[in-house]
C-alpha cells in the first residue's frame, strides 16, 4: 500500500518545482592501502611522485604514510565525478612503485606487526607538526590496527537555489535546520545504510589479535560474522568507547558545537592518564579530551563547512553555518575499482533527498536508544532476515523494515525528471547489497583483487590525468615555500592550539 502521507509530500513538492532542475553537489573522499607483492601494507614513505600530502588538494595521507586519501572536487554532474575519482586512481597506480598494489577492501590486509605502521608525517612546520601528533594520539588512544579501517567519505549538498524552493528561504539559519533535520532523519535510517553498504563482515584474524571480539573462526587467516554488514562500524572496527558519553542529537547547531567544545576541552581521564607528552617530552595528544580536535569525533554522518581563511572547522561551523553533510558510513566496495560506483552514488542521492524531504522531529533520549538499538542490530545481525527493528514505532523484522523503505524511495525516484537512472540504480544496490562471503578467504582474495586492479589502472594510458599531476607539481612547490618552525616554535603551536576554542 502507497505511504499516502508521503506521496502527499511528494506531490507538494513536484508542484513547487523542487523536482525541476534539481541540483545536487557532491564529492568523494577514500582512504586505502599501498600494499607490497605479498599484501602487507607498505613501509615506504608517501611517494613524492603524488605530491606533497600537506599541500597537494587532491591526494593527501590518513593515519599511516601507505594509507592514501583522494579528494575529489565538488561535482553536480555524477559522471564527471565518478570519472575523476577514476582518475586519481588511475594517476595513483602509475605513480607509486612498480612493486605496491591498492587494496581494494575498508578492512586493512594482514598486519604482521602494528609496530611497523609508519605514521603519516609531512613537514617540519607547525601545521605539519599538529597533524602529525593528532595520528600520534590516535595510536596512543586506541592503537594502530583500528586506525588502518578505511572507507568511503560521501560530501553531499544541495545547491542553494534548489533547497530554497524547499525551505522557501535562502536564510542561513533554516539552511541550517534544513540539513539538521536531514541528519537526523539519517541516523535514524542508518541501519538501512548498513544493509545497502556494508562490505565488511569478515576480517584477517591480526586484525583482532589481543583484542576482546565476537567474531567466529572462518579459517586459520580469517575471522568473520556470518549475518553481520559492517564490522568496519562495530565496537572492533572506527570506534570509540569514550564517545559514547557524548550526548549528540543534532537537535540544533549550537547544541552540537557546544558539545563538540566541551568533547575537546574538559579532560577525559583515560586520555589524561596517558600523558599529552611521551616519555622524552614529545607531544602525543593534541588534548587529554574526549576527542583531541573537531575530526576525531566518529559518526556516520557530520555537518561540514569548507576550510576558509584558516579558521578551524567549530568557528566555520559557528560563524558561517552548514555547508554540506559528509557522510561517513560508508564502506568501500570491493567489486568497484573505484570503491563506488556511479549507481552507489545515485543511491545515496536518492537516500538523502528521502531524509531531507520528510519530517523529522527533534529526538529525544528514548528515540536515540532506539536508533542506538537499531543501529548495532544491523551492524552484527543485518543479514539475518529475522532480525527485528524497531521502524516508524513498530517492531518488524529487519527485511520487512527494508522494503517498505525501499518503496518509499522508488515512489520519490519517480519524481526525479531522470528516474529510469534512479530505478537502475536501486536495482543494482538491491542486488550487490545482499553480499557473500569470500570463497577463496580474504587475504587471497584481497592480493587477487589488488594485483587485477592496480594492473587495469596502470595500462589506462587513455584517461587524462594533467590537471592531477599538475596538482601534484604544484603541491611540492608551495611546501617549498612554507617555512620550517622550530622544535620549540611547534611545540608552542600545538600546546595552545585548542587553548582559544
Amino acid at each position: 500500500m502507497a505511504n499516502e502521507s508521503f506521496t502527499s509530500i511528494l506531490l507538494n513538492l513536484k508542484e513547487s518545482g523542487f523536482f525541476e532542475n534539481l541540483i545536487i553537489r557532491r564529492g568523494i573522499e577514500k582512504e586505502f592501502f599501498r600494499v607490497d607483492r605479498n599484501g602487507n601494507i607498505s613501509n615506504s614513505p608517501h611517494p613524492v611522485s603524488l605530491g606533497s600530502a600537506l599541500t597537494n588538494k587532491f591526494i593527501t595521507t590518513d593515519f599511516a604514510e601507505a594509507q592514501i586519501e583522494l579528494v575529489t572536487p565538488v561535482f553536480e554532474n555524477i559522471n564527471d565525478l565518478s570519472n575523476f575519482l577514476y582518475s586519481l586512481h588511475v594517476f595513483v597506480a602509475q605513480n607509486i612503485d612498480s612493486n605496491e598494489m591498492l587494496w581494494p577492501f575498508s578492512m586493512p590486509p594482514k598486519i604482521k606487526n602494528e609496530d611497523d605502521i609508519n605514521l603519516g608525517f609531512y613537514h617540519q612546520s607547525n601545521t605539519g607538526l599538529l597533524k602529525h601528533v593528532y595520528r600520534k594520539g590516535l595510536k596512543v588512544r586506541y592503537g594502530p590496527t583500528m586506525q588502518c579501517v578505511s572507507g568511503m567519505h560521501y560530501n553531499f549538498s544541495v545547491e542553494k537555489n534548489s533547497l530554497s524552493k524547499f525551505i522557501r528561504s535562502d536564510d542561513q539559519k533554516m539552511i541550517n535546520e534544513a540539513y539538521l533535520s536531514l541528519i537526523r532523519n539519517f541516523k535514524r535510517l542508518y541501519w538501512f545504510v548498513l544493509l545497502m553498504y556494508g562490505q565488511t563482515n569478515i576480517v584477517d584474524n591480526s586484525f583482532v589479535k589481543g583484542r576482546e571480539h565476537n567474531l567466529n573462526k572462518l579459517s586459520s587467516d580469517d575471522m568473520y560474522l556470518k549475518d553481520a554488514t559492517s564490522l568496519r562500524m562495530s565496537e572492533i572496527g572506527y570506534q570509540s568507547k569514550a564517545q559514547k558519553n557524548l550526548d549528540i542529537k543534532y537537535n540544533s547547531l549550537d547544541d552540537f558545537l557546544k558539545e563538540i567544545k566541551k568533547a575537546i576541552t574538559i579532560p577525559f581521564s583515560e586520555f589524561s592518564n596517558k600523558g599529552l607528552k611521551d616519555p622524552q617530552g614529545n607531544y602525543q595528544q593534541i588534548s587529554d579530551g574526549i576527542i583531541q580536535i573537531e575530526n576525531e569525533y566518529y559518526d556516520s554522518i557530520r555537518p561540514k563547512r569548507s576550510s576558509y581563511n584558516n579558521y578551524r572547522p567549530l568557528d566555520l561551523l559557528s560563524n558561517f553555518g552548514i555547508e554540506y553533510l559528509e557522510i561517513r558510513g560508508i564502506d568501500i566496495s570491493p567489486n568497484e575499482i573505484t570503491g563506488m560506483s556511479e549507481h552507489h552514488i545515485r543511491f545515496i542521492d536518492l537516500f538523502l533527498i528521502y531524509c531531507l524531504v520528510n519530517p523529522s522531529d527533534k529526538i529525544d533520549a528514548n528515540e536515540k536508544k532506539t536508533m542506538d538499538r537499531n543501529e548495532y542490530k544491523a551492524i552484527y545481525q543485518g543479514r539475518n532476515e529475522n532480525t527485528v527493528i524497531s521502524y516508524k514505532g513498530l517492531d518488524m523484522n529487519i527485511h520487512e523494515a527494508k522494503n517498505l523503505l525501499m518503496d518509499d524511495l522508488k515512489l520519490l525516484a519517480e519524481m526525479f525528471e531522470n528516474s529510469s537512472e534512479y530505478f537502475e540504480s536501486i536495482e543494482y544496490i538491491s542486488s550487490e547489497s545482499k553480499g557473500s562471503l569470500l570463497e577463496s578467504g580474504f587475504h587471497v582474495t584481497g592480493l587477487a583483487k589488488a594485483k587485477s586492479n592496480t594492473e587495469s589502472l596502470r595500462a589506462d594510458y587513455d584517461q587524462n590525468i594533467n590537471s592531477i599531476k599538475i596538482e601534484a607539481e604544484l603541491s611540492l612547490e608551495k611546501l617549498n615555500n612554507i617555512p620550517k618552525n622550530s622544535k620549540e616554535e611547534m611545540d608552542t603551536y600545538v600546546g595552545n592550539y585548542n587553548s582559544n576554542l
